[in-house]
């Protein structure tokens, strides 16, 4: 027997397998509701359905290809322990794929193309648990527009929500020389105003209707989401569509963001151990522009950032055909497309910049480097490895490497350095799942009395041994229950299935990919994970950045970091006069902006309210013209 999962069983079926145990974090960027009302009818946006030809395909979703990324949360990366998000790869881009469509979650993909479902039963408590995944089935249709716009529809008639998601093929990699930060004060622009608004009221509007905005950039995709009770999905899409269109802020708009920017890159790098994680990405992408520089911005970019910049950028990577609209949650598909078309069709596909890489230096012996962190009341350390990029077959057991090491209190190194030695407050394992090199970091916040060469030695042991005789089978099994844990629960709102499906239509080719990713965690076996440590994670290709509290006059220079590796790096002193250059790293701000997470940030641009059950009939916006507030409406 298949084992199935519907959207309302999420949460029951990870307590029935014992999925949500002690430490598992989840991949979500907001928990499903609790006590969801039953739906009621709702009235959608009346207007023709879609031609015949523009009807999306449908087709079966169980292809898989490549494997994919372990990926980090909205804001932050995908840690060990802690809260996450989690997104996948998919298949390769270039290769046709549609996906099935249906109401229910049924089945899924599998690594190398071959189906893969999940057999048997489920068994009781004292049986040994299954090692076949979930069988994941999210609905999803495709369709591509004359302009370019790729769409995506996965309904939910049940839910009494709808998420609008857009992602854009543009991230800070995209930035040119002396222009860093360029890509965060676009999104911070198109976040708050659009074509036909000004700033603030696209928050005003939706927040009126009970529902919500946010958006995200990082280092190779943006993102704007909205969500809204499901009668109004003709404001979300309507207002994506303004965004699209080439924004018109004003100035004092634009120098207000501005401000707001470099107050933004200070916050982050005067917060404790806020240096660190961009210094680690400093030096482990050293000599590699795209993700080397800031996302944060440089210190003298911003100071002479110009409302040009905004309009030029936007120009050269804002369009149709740069991008990815998802709706997921309550919507009936063919009044969907009706809405896309009256609102997409009309916005011409643009001459688009494509993305220039440069070749990636290669790492041959250790990188160190060492800050001095005013905030830091004990010092941290971080490790950092270039790893290969989502679609590569490693990724995923280097996925399940961080796990073993950093997810939960029984993983390696929580257990021996948080729980056994008590030298360690916390510890946090990440791989980001960005196109190009990506990166895989160790994040350890010591205790006040612990020395940091000791522990550097207990890291590298753990490192080592991993990489010598690999995990045991229960270990592997553990890892991917909690993976598995994860995921699924990181799936269960309408928004997080949105962004999710849109990072995988636009990263490899197909949405419904999404479908096969629990298949390719369980494929890797103990012989992957034990390679992949040994040949991506040994001594000559990593970096070390120690965090030390202020030095205390008279005290001894800190110790070098790990034995027998050459100081590559001085030290790096708090922002502050003089010392912004030298501090410079990836943004980091929202949701999991206490870890300075390079190459992610955020903007909620609504109160943070759940939005409400739908009311009422919506009024359908023309094309060029804000809907009007519905008329039984009650504001808040």
């Amino acid at each position: 027997m298949r084992r199935t999962l519907p959207r309302r069983a999420l949460t029951a079926a990870l307590a029935a397998l014992g999925l949500l145990c002690a430490g598992a974090p989840h991949l979500a960027a907001a928990a499903p509701p609790s006590g969801e009302p039953a739906p009621i009818a709702a009235a959608r946006p009346a207007g023709p359905r879609p031609q015949a030809a523009a009807r999306p395909q449908r087709a079966s979703a169980q292809r898989a290809g490549a494997a994919g990324a372990h990926r980090k949360p909205a804001g932050g990366r995908a840690h060990g322990g802690g809260a996450q998000s989690g997104k996948a790869a998919g298949v390769p881009a270039g290769k046709a794929a549609h996906a099935q469509s249906g109401k229910a979650l049924r089945g899924g993909g599998a690594p190398n193309g071959k189906a893969a479902h999940a057999a048997g039963t489920p068994r009781s408590a004292a049986a040994a648990p299954a090692e076949a995944p979930l069988d994941l089935a999210l609905p999803v249709e495709r369709v591509t527009l004359k302009n370019g716009l790729r769409v995506v529809l996965s309904p939910d008639e049940s839910s009494p929500t709808v998420a609008v998601a857009v992602t854009y093929d543009v991230g800070s990699r995209d930035e040119p020389s002396g222009r860093s930060g360029v890509a965060r004060l676009v999104m911070d622009v198109m976040a708050g105003s659009s074509r036909s608004l000004p700033a603030g009221e696209p928050q005003r509007l939706v927040a009126e209707r009970g529902g919500e905005l946010h958006a995200e950039a990082d280092v190779d995709r943006t993102t704007y989401t909205a969500v809204a009770p499901a009668n109004e999905l003709a404001l979300a899409l309507w207002l994506e569509a303004d965004r699209m269109k080439a924004p018109a802020p004003s100035a004092e708009g634009f120098e207000a963001q501005r401000r707001d920017a470099i107050e933004r890159r200070g916050a982050t790098l005067g917060a404790a151990h806020g240096q660190g994680a961009i210094r680690l990405s400093e030096l482990v992408f050293q000599g590699y522009w795209p993700h080397e520089h800031p996302a944060l911005g440089e210190a003298n970019d911003l100071a002479g950032a110009e409302l040009s910049w905004v309009r030029d950028f936007h120009v050269a990577h804002y369009g149709p055909n740069t991008a990815v609209l998802v709706i997921a949650g309550g919507f009936e598909a063919g009044a969907a497309m009706a809405l896309v078309h009256e609102y997409f069709d009309g916005i011409p596909a643009v001459s688009a910049a494509p993305f220039k890489d440069v070749p990636f230096p290669e790492q041959t012996s250790q990188r160190t480097g060492v800050v001095r962190d005013s905030a830091a009341r004990a010092p941290s350390i971080l490790y950092g490895w270039a790893a290969p990029p989502p679609e590569h077959p490693d990724h995923h057991a280097l996925a399940l490497a961080a796990s073993l090491l950093g997810r939960g209190e029984s993983s390696r190194l929580q257990a021996l350095l948080v729980g056994n030695r008590a030298v360690a407050r916390s510890v946090q394992v990440a791989i980001d799942g960005h196109r190009g090199p990506d990166l895989f970091s160790i994040d350890v916040r010591l205790a006040e009395d612990a020395q940091v060469g000791d522990v550097e030695k207990l890291i590298e042991g753990e490192i080592r041994a991993l990489s010598t005789a690999g995990p045991s089978q229960a270990e592997l099994t553990r890892a991917r229950r909690l993976l598995q844990s994860a995921f699924v629960s990181g799936l269960a709102d309408a928004s997080a299935r949105a962004r999710a499906l849109g990072e995988h239509e636009l990263l490899f080719g197909d949405a419904a990919h999404l479908n096969g990713e629990l298949a390719r965690y369980f494929a890797v076996t103990r012989e992957d994970v034990q390679r992949v440590a040994r040949e991506h994670l040994g001594p000559t290709r990593r970096t070390i950045v120690e965090t030390y509290p202020p030095a205390v006059p008279g005290a001894a220079p800190p110790p070098r970091a790990s034995t027998g590796a050459p100081r590559q790096d001085a030290e790096v002193a708090t922002p502050g006069k003089g010392a912004e250059k030298a501090a410079s790293g990836k943004a980091a701000s929202g949701k999991g902006a206490s870890k300075a997470a390079p190459g992610k940030a955020t903007h909620k641009a609504a109160p943070g309210k759940r939005p409400a059950k739908a009311r009422g009939a919506a009024s359908r916006p023309a094309a060029d013209q804000a809907p009007r507030k519905p008329a039984k409406h009650t504001k808040k």
